[in-house]
């Protein structure tokens, strides 16, 4: 048997591992595997899950001897000088500008597309590239068709000066070159700018970035790593054993990711149903579309390496396409690319530089050096793009008909010639990438013939990119799964004495004389309506998560215990809140669902917050809650909101925007909208008054200014705002802890108390028009 794979080997050497392993077993093999289980097409696990093919029998490991293929170690150099290749840390990045409207209209548009037959070689494809550079590349990954697999492997890990910097930190290298990226562009998408450098993220609003084919979701790891909750992304990739992978977000979680699959639920980028549904599903939860998005499709091309570029055009072309739809004007793009030789690929590049303010296509050093791959970098998409965008439309429509003719070019190419800066750019691009890309095969080619080879530089580029990339130099690891009593020490050791703040109360009922004593000024003070606590479980308390999926509630009992409910909320996030019921409908088919509301923060994944502001946590909670919530998501998702803030001046205007609604009971109670959402309504049982100003403090109105001084009480000293010092600047705000403690009730026994014209029963009981009285008469 092995005589006659020796034979058939070296008269017609195999290209594809198929029949590679075909070939290396007799028929008597065959059957054994048949009769044991094999079947043809099927994983050879116990749920037929594995490996589709038996390994190949003459492929062994270590010395060469039985198996060695003829040819293998072709007449190329097995020395290497190390002079002739050049490392740049950082690399250089160089972007073509495009100023200058785009003048043609889709009936125009229509006219550039040339068919033809389908193309199955890069042959001959020198318009953008040297001929003897498209030629040298070829002949390079010809040769890798006679290497051992084996061998070839590991003279790539020993060749690449970057190859030990691997996956970091994170699931995959994927996550990696998105680090690499952002960093050699000067951060762009985590930290979006615009020309003159402000930046493009509005106040108390999230980034939005989207990522497409991309599962198993190591570009958007690296974006969660960096920017934690405060980024929210949707993510877009065809469902199966490629689909994302968020249980392994060890380096950012995953709450704050939102996959979505299309209308079609499978996630398939070339059905334009799905590109249409998936901007509409990003719509929803931002009008204007994502700040940036990142594509990082592929697929194998095993045997068929050298047509990748054409085998990968409707990709391209999709995954522009989809670009343009979800992005909003000054958003920025990345795609990954492989060979831009063809008309085609260069036609859809010219479109893009047309769509956005400036292009740059690079390579990353951590993208392997003998490899094709190289990114196209879109920044600032200007105003109107549906010309283009409708015209890739209809492209990819002609595509998805699998016609015998095959779409060759999508822009005249006299228009390309004549726009010399952007020809001689992808020019410039090919020829030097091409370059580098067969120095490394030839490189590989080398250390495969010579194992005694080594790239002595790997440690020290190591270390400068992880320091150039800003990231940690130490191994991925999964979570730990700390315990309440060791996460309270580490993050408020220096904060709370014992469990004892978690359980103080304050739920009195409080009447005039309370309120004249307790509040100073209500200029200091703000509100949150709060719920009628059904059960004891609906009663405010503090929340904790110290890890993925455990979310904690502390309870009358003074322990704490899991939340019944499924709550998405990022790890290491301890805050103050409820569980309330929110309503949708009213009388018989109205229905309810458990929700969780945010009232004052601590620490929200990671952050701590304790010592802003209370306006500010506020803003912070609402950020928080916008980010891990899912509000469109099918199936009954639980909702995270943060609680309104109401300045105590505005209790009327709060009034003035409750109505009522009829309960399932056909009760009837004032309740109040949520969000502008008139179909949701949550029913409030009192009021809970927090002050922003330390207790060393209040505020006052100036009769000659008109504006607010603050006393401090203390030292009985007076200061306007924009004359404070800084050193009483930093202590005029409280903290949390210091505004929870202060905290004030005002529960609702009956719904009299809020009636338009309620009156006074009992002179121990706050209504409404006792605290009108008292807000607009102090």
């Amino acid at each position: 048997m092995e005589e006659n794979i020796e034979t058939d080997l070296y008269e017609s050497p195999p290209k594809k591992m198929k029949t590679e392993w075909s070939r290396s077993y007799s028929n008597k093999a065959m059957e054994m595997m048949k009769k044991m289980g094999y079947e043809t097409d099927k994983g050879l696990g116990k749920q037929s899950q594995g490996r589709l093919e038996p390994i190949v029998a003459f492929q062994q490991d270590g010395r060469k001897g039985l198996g060695l293929k003829q040819g293998t170690f072709l007449a190329l150099s097995d020395k290497w000088d190390i002079s002739s290749e050049e490392i740049l840390i950082p690399e250089e990045v160089s972007w073509i500008s495009s100023p200058c409207a785009f003048p043609f209209t889709l009936e125009h548009l229509l006219t550039f597309i040339k068919y033809g037959a389908h193309k199955r070689t890069l042959e001959g494809e020198t318009q953008f590239v040297e001929p003897d550079i498209l030629e040298g590349i070829l002949d390079a990954k010809n040769v890798f068709d006679n290497l051992n697999e084996v061998d070839l492997r590991r003279a790539r890990s020993r060749s690449n000066p970057f190859e030990t910097i691997r996956s970091s930190i994170f699931q995959n290298r994927a996550a990696v070159k998105m680090a690499n990226i952002d960093s050699m562009l000067d951060f762009m998408f985590t930290n979006p700018k615009d020309s003159t450098g402000l930046t493009l993220i509005q106040d108390n609003d999230l980034l939005y970035f989207a990522d497409i084919c991309a599962g198993p979701g190591g570009f958007s790891e690296y974006i969660l790593y960096r920017k934690s909750w405060e980024a929210k992304g949707f993510g877009f990739t065809l469902k199966g054993p490629n689909d994302f992978k968020l249980d392994k977000f060890f380096a950012g979680s995953p709450e704050s990711f939102d996959p979505y699959y299309g209308v079609n639920n499978d996630g398939d980028v070339y059905v334009e149903s799905n590109q249409d549904s998936f901007n509409s599903y990003i719509r929803k939860h931002t009008s204007e579309g994502v700040h940036f998005v990142m594509a990082d499709g592929g697929f194998s091309v095993e045997g068929e390496e050298n047509i990748q570029e054409i085998l990968s055009k409707q990709l391209y072309l999709c995954q522009c396409l989809t670009a343009l739809k979800i992005l909003r004007n000054k958003g920025s793009f990345v795609c990954k690319l492989f060979d831009i030789f063809t008309p085609f690929s260069v036609g859809l590049i010219y479109l893009m530089y047309k769509c956005f303010e400036r292009i740059s296509i690079i390579k990353p050093n951590s993208s392997r050096p003998a490899n094709s791959e190289r990114y196209l970098v879109c920044q600032w998409k200007k105003n109107d793009t549906h010309t283009i965008s409708h015209y890739l439309n209809h492209i990819n429509n002609i595509l998805n008909q699998n016609n015998d003719e095959d779409v060759l070019e999508i822009v005249d190419l006299d228009l390309i010639r004549a726009d010399t800066d952007f020809f001689d750019y992808i020019k410039k691009s090919n020829d030097a990438i091409g370059k580098n890309q067969i120095l490394g095969l030839r490189k590989i080619t080398a250390f495969c013939n010579n194992t005694q080879l080594k790239e002595m530089r790997q440690s020290e580029c190591r270390r400068k990119c992880l320091d150039l990339w800003n990231l940690p130099d130490k191994l991925r690891q999964a979570p730990e799964n700390k315990s309440i009593e060791k996460f309270v020490e580490e993050f408020l050791c220096d904060w709370f004495d014992d469990k004892a703040f978690f359980h103080s109360s304050s739920d009195e009922i409080l009447s005039i004389d309370d309120l004249c004593k307790k509040i100073d000024s209500v200029y200091d003070w703000f509100f949150v309506p709060v719920g009628r606590r059904e059960t004891n479980a609906n009663a405010s308390s503090f929340f904790i998560c110290t890890t993925r999926g455990k979310l904690l509630r502390y309870t009358d009992m003074r322990k704490w215990e899991p939340v019944d409910h499924m709550f998405e909320i990022s790890p290491k996030s301890l805050f103050y809140g409820e569980l309330v019921f929110e309503y949708s409908g009213e009388g018989r088919t109205q229905t309810r669902i458990c929700c969780l509301h945010i009232i004052d923060g601590i620490l929200l994944g990671g952050k701590d917050i304790r010592r802003l502001p209370l306006s500010e946590r506020s803003k912070m909670c609402e950020k928080f809650a916008k980010s891990v919530n899912k509000p469109y998501k099918e199936g009954n998702v639980l909702i995270v909101r943060s609680k309104k803030l109401f300045k105590l001046r505005e209790l009327e205007n709060f009034f003035m925007e409750m109505r009522h609604y009829t309960l399932k009971d056909n009760s009837s109670r004032l309740g109040i909208s949520l969000n502008n959402e008139n179909s949701k309504f949550f029913v409030p049982g009192g009021l809970l008054l927090l002050c922003e100003i330390c207790h060393n403090f209040s505020s006052k109105m100036s009769k000659s200014r008109n504006v607010l001084y603050y006393v401090d009480k203390m030292k009985k000293v007076s200061y306007y705002k924009d004359q404070m010092p800084t050193e009483v600047h930093n202590i005029l705000y409280a903290s949390f802890r210091n505004t929870f403690a202060r905290r004030l009730i005002w529960k609702w026994t009956n719904t009299c108390q809020v009636e338009e014209h309620s009156r006074r029963v009992d002179d121990k009981v706050l209504y409404r028009d006792d605290l009108k009285h008292f807000i607009f008469n102090r």
